[in-house]
């Protein structure tokens, strides 16, 4: 786990560390999402829900497959 230092400036606002950025692909503009667990904040990218991508796809996608999917990537971020 990588662990890095930030300072909360007067506006409340909180740098997120370049290093962080890069490997969440996050840019200037994106949505995240925050929430308390424990003791500390979470902060987690926003993603798109699967219903704002309905239409993009050029064949329909099968329902079980996707729940599958969203369940394995869930997987990966509670840990």
């Amino acid at each position: 786990m990588e662990i890095k230092n930030s300072k909360i400036s007067t506006k409340g606002q909180l740098t997120i560390p370049k290093e962080f950025r890069d490997k969440l692909n996050l840019h200037s503009g994106d949505e995240v999402i925050l929430y308390i667990k424990d003791d500390g904040i979470v902060v987690k990218p926003k993603v798109a829900h699967l219903g704002m991508l309905r239409g993009l796809l050029r064949e329909e996608i099968d329902i079980d497959k996707a729940n599958e999917f969203i369940q394995s990537e869930r997987k990966k971020w509670s840990t």
